[in-house]
């Protein structure tokens, strides 16, 4: 139950970066005057703790190994892809890498949750 709290802390505090991503560009002094800056800023420090909380919302034992990289990784990309699309939102105007960026995520996700569903029928 701690362990889901803790998490949900996590997602809280990621959520709050991803809506004032200025609180993160000022404290480390990063440039955000483009649109894009905006959404890098949304997606690599509030979507990664997004992300990060979900994960140890929903880790249910450190073992086996490989779901716990798995789980981590795919968690990780969700919270950064759905932070990038709150920056796509808020922010307008992504460019091509942001595109790439967002398939990337996407295809992880869906990859690393596909591959716990099947060694977990296994």
């Amino acid at each position: 139950m701690a362990r889901r709290v803790l998490g949900l802390v996590i997602v809280a505090v990621g959520a709050y970066l991803v809506a004032n991503p200025r609180v993160v560009a000022d404290a480390l002094a990063l440039p955000h005057a483009k649109p894009t800056q905006w959404i890098n800023l949304r997606a690599s420090w509030g979507g990664t703790l997004m992300g990060l909380g979900a994960f140890v919302a929903w880790l249910p034992a450190m073992r086996p190994w490989p779901r716990t990289v798995l789980g981590l990784l795919g968690w990780a990309m969700a919270g950064i892809a759905v932070a990038r699309l709150v920056g796509f939102a808020v922010d307008g105007s992504p460019d091509t890498r942001q595109y790439i960026w967002i398939t990337a995520e996407v295809l992880i996700a869906a990859a690393c949750a596909l591959i716990i569903a099947r060694r977990a029928r296994s």
